[in-house]
């Protein structure tokens, strides 16, 4: 593999990624803007900027949203390219444009649809996985924040990263989907995210059964025996009303976020290491079985 090929990938991701931080900033105004409304916020009283989460999150945002995709993406892009035969610059232009795999002779709208939908019901499964015992560690940085707001957003340990959105990508970009569709979507994926985190006390009537609003993400960010267990959906709350999952207690509004565990960290770098040390229990055990 020559630095020739890969430079060509990341010439393309660095033009598209570029527009990332216009939108950050678009979104800072906006909330900003926002916040200045008692009565359209969730918690009441609140403002992101006097978050005290505030330099957690803004860590996590400038090193996983604004400088990781340079590379995750990439990378992804090499790995399959590389395992479907792509290396000279004709057959990259055609990868990028259209993807490999049984899904890309599709026009650009169908493998958008599909991407979307299919995206989304992965992210949705993988979420829940995430829940439960076994990965539950690394997905619990993103529960962390005492304040959930649309800086939270960003919360997302390296391991979570790899194996639910970059999973994802894999997935998608081997089925054919082109890296085009792809990249197409990412201003609309970073506005969701910071919508559904937002505080607003929008619930979207109707649609709420469909389209995952504030209210219902901000339901998820609750103790589990609350609504922390439930609302998994990142766009689509479909997902939830099916599979049974889905929690939006009428004329209630969210007020305690965090996890259950209160040995959890605050900070960046601890948060990071977290996952890997032992528990008290595992301590505890692992003490008692060197004593026998």
């Amino acid at each position: 593999m020559s630095l020739d090929f890969v430079s060509q990938i990341f010439g393309q991701m660095i033009a598209i990624y570029q527009q990332q931080i216009p939108v950050m900033i678009g979104l800072a105004i906006a909330f900003t803007i926002l916040a200045l409304f008692e009565s359209q916020k969730s918690s009441p009283g609140k403002v992101w900027w006097r978050n005290p989460g505030l330099a957690t999150d803004i860590t996590y945002g400038l090193l996983h949203a604004v400088a990781g995709p340079y590379f995750r993406l990439p990378a992804l892009m090499v790995m399959v390219a590389l395992l479907s035969g792509v290396m000279s610059k004709p057959e990259l232009e055609d990868y990028f444009a259209h993807g490999r795999g049984p899904l890309s002779q599709l026009p650009f709208w169908w493998q958008a649809a599909i991407y979307v939908i299919g995206s989304d019901f992965l992210l949705y499964w993988i979420h829940r996985i995430f829940h439960g015992a076994a990965m539950w560690r690394f997905h619990a940085s993103h529960h962390s924040a005492q304040e959930v707001d649309w800086t939270t957003t960003y919360r997302f340990h390296p391991v979570n990263l790899m194996l639910q959105p970059s999973l994802v990508a894999v997935i998608m970009i081997t089925l054919g989907i082109s890296p085009k569709v792809m990249a197409f979507f990412l201003p609309f994926d970073i506005i969701s995210a910071a919508f559904v985190h937002a505080n607003v006390n929008w619930t979207l009537g109707p649609l709420k059964y469909i389209v995952a609003g504030p209210v219902f993400h901000r339901w998820h960010h609750t103790q589990p025996e609350e609504g922390g267990d439930k609302n998994f959906a990142p766009t689509f709350a479909l997902w939830d009303y099916l599979f049974g999952t889905f929690y939006m207690p009428d004329g209630k509004l969210p007020k305690v976020f965090g996890t259950d565990d209160h040995a959890y960290p605050e900070g960046y770098f601890n948060q990071l290491v977290y996952p890997f040390q032992k528990t008290p229990e595992e301590a505890a055990a692992k003490a008692a079985s060197a004593q026998a």
